[in-house]
């Protein structure tokens, strides 16, 4: 025996049913529209986007930040495989990092806590071509450290943090790279507010890449 909200209850209507299969086939259609950027897609040559990476030679950076960096992001676009040598792409670093009080105790004046912050300016050149940046960006990350009133122990938590903010920032240009080698030859894009897709190049050189081989 039915119960009489069962029987009361009304049957699809006919613009339901269309609505219904017109959902159903807007989601077919659009089902391989989208794609994850580190997808492993390819190029028009058929190279794929973490063999473009793995392309990537990364010039030394002078000072132990530039070189945490620097070392951060060879690991970050190759998997662990080393600089490569004779790369089509070599990048410069250009790496600063400062240390500002973010919180200050209000009867000694001493910082409790303190902001550290890694900027990195780099540029992708083509291998033989040291004047004209096919991509110019920056990127940036930051760490903060509670300042305490121990010299040492200031002085190894900051270093801590600079490598924190420095593993930020070669993430940053991985995912940069990783932006521009999948639109290559396509629109400019921007992948992030501080970054800059060079399609004709005129921002000024960071510095010249030395023809030797740099250390890895």
């Amino acid at each position: 025996m039915s119960s009489p909200e069962l029987s009361r209850r009304p049957a699809p209507t006919r613009r339901r049913l269309f609505a219904l299969a017109g959902v159903v086939l807007l989601s077919g259609l659009t089902a391989g529209c989208f794609r994850p950027m580190y997808a492993n897609s390819t190029n028009e040559a058929g190279t794929g986007l973490q063999d473009q990476l793995g392309d990537v030679e990364v010039v030394f950076a002078p000072g132990r930040v530039g070189n945490e960096v620097r070392n951060d992001l060879i690991f970050a676009l190759t998997g662990g495989a080393g600089n490569p040598v004779g790369a089509p792409y070599r990048l410069v670093l250009n790496v600063t990092d400062n240390t500002t009080a973010a919180i200050i105790d209000p009867i000694s004046g001493l910082p409790e806590v303190e902001m550290i912050t890694v900027d990195s300016k780099w540029q992708l050149f083509e291998a033989g071509n040291d004047k004209k940046p096919v991509m110019a960006s920056n990127a940036y990350g930051k760490a903060s450290i509670d300042s305490g009133y121990q010299r040492f122990a200031r002085a190894r938590a900051i270093r801590d943090a600079q490598n924190r903010a420095s593993t930020v920032v070669a993430q940053t240009i991985r995912t940069q790279l990783a932006v521009y080698f999948s639109t290559k030859g396509g629109a400019t894009v921007s992948p992030n507010s501080a970054s800059t897709l060079v399609t004709d190049p005129t921002t000024p050189v960071i510095g010249t890449p030395t023809s030797a081989r740099p250390r890895n």
